[in-house]
C-alpha cells in the first residue's frame, strides 16, 4: 500500500455495536464524556424516534415516541466525534477540506480504542455482536474525462441505450475468508463541495463482521487493524494509476 500524500479519504469510522441497553444505563453513557471532555468538549443528546399506528373504527392515527437513545462528543474542532449511545460505540474522523493533511489510521485507532474503553467500563460491555471499518473517499474527476479512466469497474449500460450516463448506484458485497468478513463497496456520484469542478464520486469501502464475541476473549483491536489491511486493498483495487496520481504518492516529492 502506497502512502500518498494527500488521500482522498474525507470521513473514517470505527463502528463496534452491542445488544440493546436498558434506558437506565443512559446516566453511565453520559457520564463518559467526563473522561473525555479534555479531547472531546462538546456534548450534545441524540434520540430515536418510533411511529406507530393505530386503526380503529373512525380512522388511523399515529403516534410518535422520541425517547433519549445516547450522547456525542466532539473535539473543539469537530473533525473527531464519539457516539455512545444504547446499542453502541462509534468513532469518526472527518477531513473536509481535501488539502487538508490526514490524520491517519494511528489516529483513528488510538483515540477510537482509548474511548471505547471508557465506553465499554460505563456500559460493562461484555459482549460485542458486530464491528466494522468504513472509509469514505471522494474521487473528484475532472470535467470531460471519463469514469473508466478512473475506475477499475464501472456501471455498464445496456446496448442500444444512450451512452450519456447521468447518475448510478453501485453496491457490491462481498465474502472475504481471512480476515473473516463482508467487504460492502459503494460508488454514487455525490456532490461534498460545491466549489469543486468535475464530477465528485464517492467510494466509499465498509469492512464488516457479524458476530458474537466476548471481549475479553477476542483482540478486537487487532481485527480491526486486519479490517483496515482490507480496505486498503480494496482502495487500491478500485482505482486506476490516472486516479492514484491525484493523490501524490510520497515518493514522488
Amino acid at each position: 500500500m502506497p502512502a500518498y500524500s494527500r488521500p482522498p479519504v474525507r470521513e473514517a469510522i470505527i463502528d463496534i455495536q452491542i445488544d440493546t441497553l436498558a434506558k437506565e444505563y443512559l446516566p453511565k453513557i453520559e457520564s463518559c464524556g467526563s473522561q473525555l471532555q479534555s479531547r472531546y468538549p462538546k456534548k450534545s443528546a441524540f434520540y430515536r424516534e418510533e411511529v406507530s399506528m393505530e386503526v380503529s373504527d373512525t380512522g388511523m392515527t399515529s403516534k410518535r415516541n422520541r425517547q433519549l437513545f445516547g450522547y456525542r462528543f466532539q473535539s473543539s474542532d469537530e473533525r473527531k466525534s464519539v457516539r455512545c449511545s444504547l446499542d453502541g460505540f462509534t468513532f469518526k474522523l472527518l477531513k473536509p477540506d481535501p488539502q487538508d493533511a490526514w490524520l491517519g489510521w494511528s489516529v483513528l485507532r488510538g483515540e477510537a480504542q482509548t474511548a471505547w474503553e471508557h465506553y465499554a467500563e460505563a456500559t460493562v460491555t461484555r459482549e460485542i455482536k458486530r464491528f466494522a471499518v468504513r472509509y469514505i473517499n471522494p474521487i473528484v474527476i475532472p470535467a470531460g474525462k471519463q469514469l473508466r479512466d478512473y475506475f477499475t469497474s464501472i456501471p455498464v449500460i445496456p446496448e442500444g441505450l444512450p451512452r450519456d450516463l447521468r447518475t448510478f448506484f453501485c453496491r457490491v458485497a462481498v465474502h472475504h475468508k481471512n480476515p473473516e468478513a463482508t467487504i460492502v463497496i459503494t460508488q454514487v456520484p455525490i456532490t461534498f463541495d460545491r466549489h469543486t469542478t468535475g464530477t465528485q464520486v464517492v467510494l466509499d469501502i465498509d469492512i464488516q463482521r457479524e458476530q458474537r464475541v466476548a471481549v475479553d476473549s477476542f483482540d478486537l483491536w487487532g481485527e480491526l487493524d486486519r479490517f483496515r489491511d482490507v480496505k486498503n486493498t480494496v482502495f487500491e483495487a478500485s482505482l486506476s494509476p490516472t486516479a492514484k496520481h491525484l493523490f501524490s504518492p510520497k515518493e514522488e516529492h
